[in-house]
């Protein structure tokens, strides 16, 4: 039976699986490009596929300037070096494969097919899906005791947490080489327990849901960020949807919707955005406009957007229900947090994690939630208190 709950650490066992040396990822969009760097600054040797060429044309101009924070040219070329574009069959040597493609389900699972004649009988095979049911992926994946979640967080170059899910035929000794190659990473494994959304995007999707229902209740965008950064947050839920890109928030939040149906829903003025490739930093403008050299900085660290986009604005004029603003900022901060909050409570009682501690932890290492606060079932708690 595997353990489904624990802060993994490091261990003297010795599994038939050899430790990481070379990750296969497929992928070479945001996402695979961000965990790419990850691994060529902590000194692994990488093999990147995507099915679009042109994506793979591009990988190390992109990755170049996913490390432009490397001063030395010599230590930055090594670490350029280390990352090779390929095809699937080149991925057959590697230890740990890395699929980071769409989060549809059934290309995924096209994916596992067209990948099974390359498989090893010791190769590690994980998926980055945010959402998706583990379980369900394995049920597809030609060697499930070999399958697992294996969750990056975006920004990955700043996000220290990375969730490892378990299907029920995952083996230990998966998930013990996953531990360990994490900390190699310099990143914090939690193992959560398979369900939709996990715990990172479970405690994010009603954050993000909240934001938009206070746009359709007529309350700024302006207030909307201001309120989160006043609360703690460095980034507000608005700013948070153009980083990770709104056909990814949308695609998640259709999983949640059909897991959650009781509280989730996906908002018209997300859809609209989508519909309009109004996709966030990614196209050059979501709720925010992010210049004309946008294509330039997709993978800068310190790049800042230069105001909200008035395009947005026209789509929240469309659908808000109301031009009344009777929220204060401080109202606004606490409902956002408090949407988070229970949810957190939610996964607690589900069993998701073991301890209160851990879901806390993880919105603080993998959501920024404020450090101060302890988390947002440490501050629902105490705000409960103070009634």
């Amino acid at each position: 039976m595997v353990s489904q709950n624990f802060m993994a650490k490091k261990s003297n066992l010795t599994p038939s699986f050899s430790y990481v040396q070379k990750v296969g990822i497929i992928g070479a969009g945001l996402m695979g490009l961000e965990i790419a760097a990850l691994n060529a600054r902590n000194h692994f040797s990488v093999q990147i596929f995507d099915s679009n060429s042109a994506m793979l044309r591009t990988v190390h101009k992109r990755l170049k300037e996913e490390l432009a924070d490397i001063e030395d040219e010599n230590q930055l070329q090594e670490m350029l070096d280390l990352v090779e574009t390929g095809t699937l069959e080149e991925l057959a040597d590697c230890d740990l494969i890395i699929e980071a493609v769409v989060e549809k389900f059934e290309v995924k699972a096209a994916l596992y097919e067209t990948f099974k004649p390359f498989l090893r009988p010791n190769m590690i095979f994980t998926t980055n899906t945010s959402t998706i049911p583990i379980e369900k992926l394995s049920e597809v994946f030609p060697l499930p005791r070999n399958f697992a979640g294996f969750h990056f967080l975006h920004p990955v170059w700043n996000r220290e947490l990375v969730e490892v899910i378990p299907s029920t035929r995952t083996s230990e000794a998966v998930l013990q080489r996953l531990s360990d190659y994490s900390l190699s990473l310099e990143k914090t494994p939690l193992c959560v327990c398979d369900c939709p959304g996990f715990v990172v995007n479970r405690l994010l999707q009603p954050y993000l849901n909240e934001a938009l229902d206070f746009l359709l209740k007529g309350v700024s965008m302006e207030s909307i960020e201001k309120a989160a950064v006043n609360f703690g947050m460095t980034w507000g839920p608005l700013r948070i949807m153009d980083e990770i890109g709104f056909d990814t928030v949308m695609n998640a939040g259709k999983t949640m919707l059909n897991a959650y149906a009781d509280r989730v829903k996906v908002s018209p003025i997300l859809l609209t955005m989508v519909k309009k490739k109004m996709l966030g930093r990614k196209a050059g403008g979501g709720f925010y406009l992010w210049g004309k050299d946008w294509r330039e900085n997709v993978h800068s660290h310190d790049f800042q957007p230069e105001g909200f986009n008035p395009a947005a604005q026209e789509v929240i004029d469309y659908w808000k229900k109301t031009d009344e603003t009777k929220y204060s900022l401080n109202e606004i901060g606490h409902q956002l947090a408090m949407a988070m909050a229970d949810e957190a409570e939610r996964i607690l009682n589900d069993d998701v994690v073991s301890e209160q501690g851990q879901v806390d932890m993880a919105a603080v290492i993998g959501l920024a939630f404020p450090e101060s606060k302890r988390g947002p079932l440490a501050w629902k708690y105490r705000e409960m208190e103070k009634k």
